[in-house]
């Protein structure tokens, strides 16, 4: 049998903050918060000003970088160490996020201790890499596909699918998201000292993809159904057990993608035994907390009519939700 190929314009939209990060992180050393922003400065050239001021700005600076190794102790923040040292220079590379106003509580602004970094091109502009999604997209196969009876059979299915990583997205895309899990049990939601550059809702990201065997052409062609049969069962497994007002409604075939959305997108649903977690380090109660962030309010016009991304009035979005369109290119 002939084998197919076909190529795919794969083009997301984020439903709420997404994060794909690289790893690192940045502590109150390495941003400044002004004005409304929070500023990532290039460190080398930061350091070039610095040295600029003379050897004993240079030392001072030296033992700032090492305070507070290992204590909890107030944080040492860089805009303290410039204002200190009377540096009002402000242009030393780098970008900045504007504040949303979600990030923390209003005392805390600008107080973030660590943030986790969106992965970014080697020429700073952030992206998704084709790895992130193509996981995503297995998840998804591996829930939605019943004839796929194990990891070895998917992966020899994905071996033939081609993901591109996504084109540069604008830093003005990106804000800064806490945490928050919220409990179906207490009926409430918890903040936590965990922060994310994540994209904005709403925001598109395009992708190509190639599929080269029948297997694989077959899974791409029916990705939205399978996508919509997907969430689906995730909503009657674990959403409907929350508050409709924190579960957003669907644009476009649904998914989940980047960190913080919480265990049930990102494995087979139905092979995770509940027991598991009934005791120990990774206990929970129930099926576990909705995870959820903070961000401005998104509103899109479809058909005339004008549609809020959220239904609450707490600006609470589910962690990671987007929505996608996957058409066959003409020129195969």
């Amino acid at each position: 049998m002939k084998q197919l190929y076909k190529r795919y314009s794969f083009v997301l939209c984020t439903l709420a903050p997404v994060h794909v990060g690289n790893g690192d992180t940045y502590t109150q050393k390495e941003y400044i918060y002004e004005n409304g922003h929070y500023y990532f400065p290039n460190m080398g050239s930061l350091y070039e000003e610095i040295q600029n001021h003379g050897p004993e700005v240079v030392k001072t600076f030296e033992d700032f970088l090492m305070l507070n190794q290992n204590n909890n102790r107030r944080k040492p923040r860089l805009v303290d160490f410039l204002n200190d040292q009377r540096i009002a220079a402000r242009g030393f590379g780098g970008y900045q996020i504007d504040e949303t106003m979600f990030e923390s509580e209003k005392d805390q602004r600008g107080k973030i201790n660590e943030i986790s970094e969106f992965i970014k091109d080697p020429y700073g502009s952030p992206y998704v890499p084709g790895s992130s999604l193509k996981g995503s997209l297995r998840t998804l196969v591996l829930n939605g596909k019943p004839n796929v009876k194990n990891d070895n059979e998917l992966s020899s299915i994905f071996s033939n699918i081609y993901v591109s990583d996504s084109s540069p997205i604008s830093l003005e895309k990106l804000i800064l998201c806490r945490k928050w899990d919220y409990s179906g049990i207490k009926m409430e939601a918890k903040g936590l000292p965990v922060y994310r550059e994540s994209l904005r809702p709403f925001t598109v990201i395009k992708f190509e993809i190639q599929a080269c065997n029948n297997e694989a052409v077959e899974i791409l062609d029916n990705l939205s159904k399978i996508a919509e049969s997907v969430y689906q069962h995730y909503h009657e497994f674990f959403l409907q057990e929350f508050s409709n007002k924190y579960i957003q409604n669907n644009v476009f075939a649904p998914m989940y993608l980047g960190a913080g959305s919480g265990l049930w997108t990102k494995t087979k649903i139905d092979d995770v035994k509940l027991n598991r977690f009934k005791t120990g380090k990774y206990s929970m109660k129930r099926k576990g907390v909705l995870k959820l962030t903070k961000a401005p309010l998104v509103k899109y016009k479809e058909k005339g009519e004008i549609h809020s991304l959220i239904q609450n009035n707490e600006n609470f979005y589910e962690m990671g939700k987007s929505g996608f369109i996957c058409r066959a290119l003409e020129d195969n």
